[in-house]
Formats: structure tokens, sequence, C-alpha cells
């Protein structure tokens, strides 16, 4: 698979070009030489496409303006240590030029670029990264409770210790096989190189010396409130500021100018002290500005995309817009990207196994119940009718592709087979009424609701309206309850569901970093979020019943985090893997079919295949910063005003097209 820009390039390449508007702040004393803002011997990014020209701007879109995953993705993936393009095993320099490890995986020493500076030219060392780990990712009043990624499987926090300015040193009390590889997700847990101090140290009260001076002038009664607003950590508020605050310095291509989550527009202007260049010495990036325009539905973003006013994405275009894309491309100047997704189903439905009332949680807990609405599901018949028959019927479990393929758990229980399913609810709900529909404890017919984010989630629901009816077939009546994805967020987490119902992603490599389909970890395990809280902090969640498997699995996967061996890691997760279908944790439907994304035929060194994993942070691996235009002043967003008018005028095309649907009647 071809996808995009490679890896950092072996040979030395002296610096020696810069975009046009830098020359022209060189030229009026405003910036300093290209020589004293980049490395000597700066990282060499060579695209598929050769060297390119200076100009342009680039247009993605967002999906709301809490899609600061998309800026993230496009903009801010500059890790310590990063996947190469093509997602294999192998790690590759990021802001670490190299690194060494323990053979037992307890110490990593880390070297960084040199020369690296942040883009208010301040340089950037070995005493910021101490400052992340330590006064940020590590304090207890910024960021309280255990850190996933700086805890070693045992919940030891490690140690960092600078070596000199260009190197650290990362100890753990317990070998911390898997910390390099976390460190490529570059989630924000792991980023603790992201902290320039020099400027965030006067908001933080282990060295500010005026404080109190700064909290009156700023308006902020906690400095922990001020310090999150200026460059900290969310703290799980939903906001990053680093796509908010325009002051806060940065290693990233381009500097956010107009902030995120308050408009219809993101903006973010060239770094001039960016640190890598391309196979001819010219600085990156190459395209001058950065623009992410927000919609409020997918069919807007969709139909924005069709009409060739969006230079690359790849992301939320789902399987129902590849016709859409097809047919517009050619007229409109645009192509088709092959999008392999590691989602690894279209619909899982998960039943909440510690429900807060005991008889419906006793019933949920009933493998045979879990297995009777599986082998209900007609599942050739909801990926023909909903998916255009695109898939194979299968379960929660990592894709044939995967590494970590286990044919058990991907295909159990999927047969379409009414006795099949009626012996096995027989087991537990064995009494009905005269209509057919199984009787709880109380003698009421027995009821749970789906929830579904109604905002994201139109595929899933029509494939659960399809089931609705064959697990009525079966005498169990299923309510779909669409709200927005925040408030089904907010019920998960309150424990206040019976179901809910999305689709399952991690089915490639990343797999063993996201294991939460698999076995409770973390929230998002949505059929037992308070037990995944429980696995990475006793102090939240609660914990399973002594004889649940969950248990088990956790201490393989300590042993996974601890192992450095990539063989005795697969190993390791194979047997997690054998315990997941010995529970059967969850009913997932079918295979996810790739989908489509668009880029611009005047783009070049942009990918044309490509994964799509929040692991992976795709594009960023494919380094978006070496990405150009064969004519830059044809690549120019349009105003935004133009682009709210015409997102109004979809939203009234579809109000239009829903009042006509209401007045046809359905097959």
């Amino acid at each position: 698979m071809e996808t995009g820009a490679s890896a950092e390039v072996d040979e030395s390449v002296e610096p020696s070009g810069q975009a046009p508007e830098l020359e022209e702040l060189l030229d009026s004393g405003d910036l300093p030489a290209l020589a004293e803002r980049i490395p000597e011997d700066p990282p060499v990014i060579k695209g598929p496409d050769g060297p390119g020209e200076y100009g342009g701007e680039m247009v993605a879109a967002m999906l709301d303006n809490d899609d600061d995953s998309t800026i993230r993705r496009y903009v801010g993936y500059e890790p310590l240590v990063r996947w190469n393009a093509d997602w294999t095993d192998e790690l590759v320099p990021g802001l670490a030029r190299d690194w060494e490890s323990s053979e037992d995986g307890t110490t990593y020493t880390l070297h960084l670029q040199e020369g690296v500076r942040w883009s208010d030219g301040e340089s950037f060392t070995a005493d910021d990264l101490v400052f992340g780990y330590r006064d940020v990712i590590s304090h207890e009043e910024l960021t309280p409770g255990p850190n996933e990624y700086l805890v070693d499987p045992q919940g030891e926090l490690g140690e960092i210790e600078k070596i000199d300015d260009y190197t650290v040193e990362i100890t753990f009390q317990n070998p911390h096989g898997m910390f390099l590889t976390q460190m490529a997700r570059a989630d924000d847990d792991g980023m603790f190189h992201r902290f320039p101090r020099h400027y965030l140290e006067q908001f933080h009260a282990d060295f500010a010396e005026d404080l109190d001076e700064v909290l009156e002038e700023e308006g902020y009664d906690e400095w922990t409130e001020l310090f999150h607003e200026k460059g900290g950590v969310t703290l799980g508020t939903g906001f990053d500021s680093r796509w908010m605050n325009t002051e806060l310095p940065t290693l990233n291509p381009w500097v956010i100018d107009n902030p995120a989550y308050t408009g219809t527009r993101v903006t973010a202007e060239r770094n001039p002290y960016y640190w890598k260049v391309d196979e001819d010495g010219n600085q990156l990036p190459y395209v001058d500005r950065m623009v992410f325009d927000v919609y409020s539905d997918l069919e807007a973003l969709a139909f924005r995309a069709a009409s060739g006013d969006i230079s690359f994405q790849d992301r939320h275009l789902d399987h129902d817009f590849r016709p859409l894309l097809a047919e517009s491309m050619e007229e409109n100047g645009f192509s088709l990207v092959d999008v392999t997704t590691t989602d690894m189903n279209v619909m899982v439905l998960n039943l909440n196994l510690h429900h807060e009332d005991e008889d419906i949680r006793e019933i949920f807990n009933e493998k045979d119940f879990r297995i009777g609405l599986s082998h209900a599901l007609n599942r050739e018949e909801i990926i023909e009718l909903n998916y255009h028959g695109q898939g194979e019927a299968a379960q929660a479990a990592p894709r044939e592709d995967s590494p970590f393929y286990h044919e058990e758990l991907a295909t159990q229980y999927t047969e379409y087979d009414v006795d099949l399913a009626n012996e096995y609810l027989d087991r537990v709900l064995p009494e009905t009424d005269d209509q057919g529909r199984r009787l709880g404890s109380d003698g009421e017919p027995f009821t749970f609701e789906v929830d579904v984010a109604s905002d994201r989630s139109v595929e899933i629901i029509s494939a659960l309206e399809i089931a609705q009816q064959h697990w009525a077939e079966v005498g169990v009546t299923v309510e779909i309850n669409t709200m927005d994805r925040d408030l089904r967020n907010e019920r998960r987490d309150n424990n206040s569901f019976d179901a809910n119902s999305r689709d399952g992603s991690a089915g490639l490599q990343d797999s063993i970093l996201r294991p939460r389909w698999y076995m409770p970890h973390g929230d998002s395990s949505n059929y037992a979020p308070m037990w995944g809280e429980y696995y990475l902090d006793e102090d939240n969640g609660f914990a399973p019943p002594e004889d649940s498997l969950a248990w088990d699995q956790w201490e393989i996967y300590d042993q996974i985090l601890a192992e450095p061996d990539d063989e005795r890691r697969a190993e390791l997760m194979e047997e997690l893997l054998d315990l997941s279908a010995e529970a059967f944790w969850t009913i997932g439907l079918a295979t996810s079919a790739n989908r489509a994304g668009v880029i611009s035929d005047d783009l070049r060194n942009a990918p044309y295949e490509l994964y799509e994993s929040s692991a992976f942070e795709n594009p960023g691996p494919a380094h978006p910063e070496s990405f150009w235009w064969v004519d830059p002043d044809d690549a120019v967003a349009r105003d935004e005003e133009e682009v709210q008018e015409e997102v109004d005028e979809v939203d009234e095309e579809d109000i239009e097209t829903e009042e006509e649907a209401d007045g046809d009647e359905g097959p």
C-alpha cells in the first residue's frame, strides 16, 4: 500500500529554501535567517511526488466545533516517536531522533532532535520534557489520578531525568514494554513534550513568583484553571487549549490563529520555525494555511466534499456517501481515497452488564441471553438492505487482516437460526404472553432500550430498526432510544442505560492498544464501562464479580503492557482473546467495509490509500506538512460566510427531502 510521504530519510541535507512570505519577513528584519530558525541537520521528509511549491490553503472539514481530533490529525501529529506511513510495527523518529531501551523494558533513553525551536523562536530542550512530564502530566493538582501511559502496569509512576540538554532518561519500577508504542499514538495523556516551559511556567504555582498578580489580571481564582486555559491538559472538559490559545508556542507545522470551539471555521498559519525540510533542503510546510470548516451534520459535509471544495478528507464520509462522491469527482476535480478503516464492526450491541436493576442485570449477564439475541439476527438481510451488500457477518473481534485475528471470537453465534435463538432464550426467559413476548420475573413483557447517537449513527439506527423486528420474532421487545452523542455518553457514564449501540473500533494493529471491545478497559467499554474504569483506576468505577473473566483478562493485559518482546505480546493477546470468546461480552453485526475519502486532483504528496484510526492519527503519519499544490494560486479557501450559506442551503434541502419522505409510505 502506497500511503504517502515516507519517514525521514537518512541522507543529510543542508537547509536552503523557505516560503516567499518568510523571505519578506527576513528582508524586513522581523525574522531571523533560516539557519538560525531550524536545526543544522534537520529531519528530511521525502514525499512520493517529490519536492513541491509553496503557497495555497488546504481545506478539511470538522463535524461540529468540538471535533478537535480532526485538527490534531492534520496539524498536531508531532510525537516523540511516530508510526511510519504504512503503519507497520516499525517506529520511526519524531522529535526524538533516536532512543534506547533496556532489555527488561524499564528504562528508556530519548535523544531529541537538536536545534528544534518553538514557534516563538525559543529552543526546545530536555527541560521542556522534564517540565511536561514531572510538572504537568504527573502533577497531582493539574492531573489528579494515575496516567495510563506514564505509569507501569503495576500503577507505579515513572521518573524522568535530564541527562543533558537533548537527552532524557525515563525509568519505571516495573517493565513497561509498550511505552514507546503508546507514545506513537500521540494521545493527550502521552504528549508530555508539548508543554513549552518558558511560556507556561508563568502560570504554574511551582515556578511563578507573581502568580497572584497574574491570576488577578487574568480573572481566575485557581491557578490550575488558568494553567489549563493557557496550555495545559483538558481534564475531560472537551476543550483543548492547544487549539484555543493563539499565544501558546507549538512545534507543529502550522500555528492556530482562529481558535476552535467558537465558530464555523478554524485556521492555522505557517510556523516560521518549523524544523523539517524536503530533500532539496526547503523548509516545510509548503501550504501557507490550514483551514477547517465546521459542519453540523454528515450530509452537509458530504455534499461539500462532493462539490470539490475540500482539499483532503478521510474522516466522516460514511459508506452511503461513496456513490455521491464517485458521481461528482470527475466534474469537480477530485479523486477518491481508499480508506481502510480499522473499525471491525458496523454495529455493536452493548448490554449493560452492571445494570442498576438487579433483574435486568441478571438477564443481561446470562451468556445464553446474548447468544440467543445473536442467533436471532438475520445478518445477511441487514447487510444487503442497509450496507449495500458490503461486509460479512461477524462479532466484535479483530479483523481478518489484523495480526490479532481470532476466528472463534469473530465467527461464533453469527448463524441466523430462529429455532436455536429460541432454544437459548428459553433458558433465560421461558415464559411468554399470548403475543409471544417473553416475560420477566414481574410477569410483564421483558423490554429494554438501546441508546444510539442520532447525530453520527444514521446507518446504525436503520440497522437497529431491522434488528428490532428480528428480536421481536423471538419474543424480545427492544426500543430504540435516539439522542445526541453527549447524552448517550452521559447515560453510559452514570450507569443509567439499558444498552447502547455504536460501531466497533480498534480492529487492526490497534487491537492491542485499545482492547476495550475485547475486555472491560475504560469507560468506552460500553457493555461494562464501570468495570473498565475500575481497571484503569480502582478509585473510579466498581469491581466486577469475583468469578468474572475480566479479572483473568486484566492479569494478561498487565503482562502485555509489561512485555518488551513483540512475539510474546502477540501470544498473550491470543490468550486474552480466547477469554473474550469465552465471555462473549458484546454482540456484533458485520465487518466494516472500506470507506472513500476525497483528494483534490491538484494536491500532491497526499496519500490515495491510508488507514483510518484514532490510534493511527491519520493522515498525520503521511506528513501533511509535505502536501503541496500544483497551482497554489488556485488553492484558496472560500469565505467563511459563503461556506455557512451553503451549509444552510444543504440543511434546507434535507428538511424538504424529509418532509417529502414523511408523506410517502415506506416498503
